[in-house]
């Protein structure tokens, strides 16, 4: 019995922590919608998770990027903190340009 109930609280332990580790891997999506004056965008991943974030001027940008590039249809790579019921980008980057119109 104390086999079972050691077996049991393992593996729940180990099914806990991995479903914290995906809420703290990176995500990635397509953006949606943007909206430079909210600091604000909509980013939808494959599995259809859908993301609102927002940005500030702590936001590490990589590879150089300014938010004024960023476009709808952009494909990025995001961290993310939730705070006051919103979720803050601490880092993004754009793997791949939006096909022009």
């Amino acid at each position: 019995m104390k086999v079972k109930v050691s077996l049991l609280a393992t593996a729940l332990l180990l099914a806990t922590s991995l479903s914290l580790l995906a809420d703290k891997r990176p995500h990635e999506g397509k953006i949606t919608s943007i909206d430079p004056e909210q600091r604000m965008m909509v980013v939808q991943g494959e599995k259809g998770d859908q993301w609102i974030l927002y940005w500030t001027e702590t936001t590490k940008l990589k590879d150089g990027l300014a938010v004024v590039e960023l476009k709808q249809g952009d494909k990025v790579h995001f961290d993310f903190v939730e705070r006051e019921g919103k979720m803050w980008l601490t880092e993004l980057r754009r793997t791949h340009k939006a096909e022009k119109d």
